[in-house]
């Protein structure tokens, strides 16, 4: 597996050319979360303060939670799949399909790899279904496979 960052794959489109998106390959930057970061993310979800606790001797030092690893698909996609258009936005409308496949943490460098499987036209805008996985540098196994749903639409409520 290279790690050059030469791969990366933009899949972008103006607002009017967003289904011709569907089927397109993409490939993020490299990536590697920060320590103070993922331990922000057990304070801030409450995890620490959880009625029963597991024991933290079982799991990798730096273990990644699974949730913060989905919590990151919206960064990692938003570089290199989107819409050229500043009124842009998109809604998280939901998560398939989605597998842990071997620990991530904080010291290992990951990225999104995935296709753009559906644009589906809504009176609102465009439902996108994304094929994501994180591929983990120097490891045959993702990190996580899912698929992900998102509702593009434009500020000013244009419609496809």
């Amino acid at each position: 597996m290279s790690t050059a960052d030469e791969e990366i794959q933009v899949v972008a489109a103006a607002w009017e050319n967003v289904p011709a998106l569907q089927g397109r390959e993409f490939v993020g930057h490299w990536f590697s979360a920060s320590p103070e970061r993922n331990e922000a993310f057990d304070e801030v979800t409450y995890v620490l303060d959880n009625v029963h606790q597991l024991h933290g001797g079982n799991f990798p030092d730096g273990l990644m939670e699974g949730f913060y690893v989905l919590a990151l698909l919206d960064h990692l996609t938003n570089a290199v799949v989107y819409v050229d258009d500043e009124r842009w936005s998109g809604w998280n409308y939901g998560l398939d399909r989605v597998r842990f496949v071997s620990p991530l943490t904080v010291r290992d460098r990951f990225r999104v790899r995935g296709i753009v499987r559906e644009v589906e036209v809504r009176r609102d805008g465009y439902l996108v279904l994304l094929d994501c996985t994180y591929e983990v540098e120097g490891r045959t196994k993702p990190a996580m496979v899912a698929q992900w749903r998102v509702l593009w639409t434009l500020e000013d409520g244009g419609v496809a």
